[in-house]
């Protein structure tokens, strides 16, 4: 995997890569992520979702037959999941190729329920699911290729730098 960090701009108090422990705690933390895919007509299309992170491989539980996995993934396997957390500006943005599981995926499913719901809630709510069976639940599975992760930096250390103004 290509890892780099990335600044959008002038940094106001400049910005810093997220540690690797940072990042799996940041990823371990019940927030969504935002998926993209391509639509067939080349727009694109973003879709909230809840996610797992194990270290390699993000994982997003899906209904086989919505628009995004469907249409786009398995025509196009191309997607860029985004983490952010936007008042203490911390992003993670990872792309690759996207790949649907459809078989086995009874533990991923049910950590990916604790995660969000706790350990008692999740473990009911996967309960549920495997007493009303749905062939179209389906993982998405994206190891990405490139991931670009930032923080805010505010140490004594941190760069600040204003815009560069020009007079006419």
């Amino acid at each position: 995997m290509e890892y780099s960090t990335v600044t959008y701009g002038p940094p106001v108090h400049g910005n810093k890569p997220l540690t690797p422990e940072e990042l799996a705690a940041f990823l371990a933390e019940t927030r969504h992520a935002i998926i993209g895919t391509t639509n067939p007509d080349g727009s694109p299309r973003v879709t909230p979702v809840g996610f797992l992170w194990d270290g390699t491989s993000f994982y997003a539980m899906a209904d086989g037959q919505r628009y995004w996995v469907r249409r786009n993934l398995r025509r196009d396997p191309r997607m860029t999941l985004v983490v952010e957390q936007g008042d203490d500006y911390r992003a993670v943005v990872a792309s690759g190729r996207a790949e649907i599981l459809d078989r086995d995926v009874g533990d991923l499913t049910r950590r990916i329920l604790v995660k969000y719901f706790g350990a008692e809630a999740g473990a009911a709510y996967f309960d549920q699911f495997q007493r009303e069976p749905n062939e179209n639940r389906v993982v998405v599975a994206l190891k990405p290729d490139r991931m670009q992760t930032w923080q805010r930096d505010d140490g004594e250390d941190a760069a600040w730098s204003a815009p560069e103004w020009t007079s006419p």
